[in-house]
């Protein structure tokens, strides 16, 4: 963590920004109740990260007016919903030093290619039944498969996309996934592949999903 920022103090003074934060961390709250949320809120943008079951990170940014002081702080996502709903007094206390991994960058990113949701959600409902296959196969009609059959198919590359000059980022189930389940594609939008260093991008119109180089392919 930054040692010039503030922590869950200070987000009674940026509550109205976190409030535009709200649908992200419900989502992933109801993915995981354990959720960690980091909250970054500088330079006139308000930010959430969290870390989806699925193994990705996934984030969103908004405008917000900035605090006295810049504020970066994680919490638990279900916590800091309480206070957002009225159904706790104060903010959640910090969990900073649950925070595992590093963050991806802020600038630097190149785009590489921009691909319909139609053509996302396809692929999704691919993997979907691919999975459910895997799970007939292993006896378990309705169920889900063996944890390293989900894994393996999860890990799949399922789209390459190329830029001209030759920069080429591969897509695999894990990060299309995250990126449906957690409601950041509408309908008839498109969706920006970006790269920047180590790490991927996959940016929609109400957020974006994260991972880093392994097992991405990024040339």
């Amino acid at each position: 963590m930054d040692q010039d920022v503030i922590g869950p103090a200070g987000l009674h003074e940026a509550r109205g920004a976190i409030e535009e934060l709200a649908p992200v961390l419900r989502r992933a709250a109801s993915l995981d109740p354990s959720t960690l949320a980091r909250i970054r809120i500088r330079g006139g943008r308000a930010s959430v990260m969290l870390r989806l079951p699925f193994g990705v990170l996934v984030g969103r940014t908004v405008a917000a007016q900035a605090p006295d002081e810049p504020i970066d702080v994680v919490v638990r996502a279900p916590e800091l919903l309480a206070w957002l709903d009225g159904d706790a007094p104060d903010p959640p206390g910090s969990r900073d030093a649950d925070w595992r991994g590093g963050l991806p960058p802020v600038a630097g990113w190149q785009r590489v290619d921009t691909v319909p949701d139609h053509v996302i959600r396809n692929l999704v409902r691919s993997g979907a039944r691919t999975l459910q296959q895997a799970a007939e196969r292993d006896g378990m009609p309705g169920a889900q498969p063996r944890a390293e059959v989900t894994d393996a198919l999860l890990d799949s590359v399922v789209l390459t996309v190329r830029a001209e000059g030759g920069l080429q980022a591969a897509i695999t189930l894990r990060m299309v996934s995250a990126l449906t389940r957690m409601g950041f594609l509408p309908r008839g939008s498109h969706a920006g592949v970006d790269v920047a260093g180590r790490w991927l991008r996959v940016a929609a119109e109400y957020g974006s999903v994260f991972a880093e180089r392994g097992g991405l392919n990024i040339l």
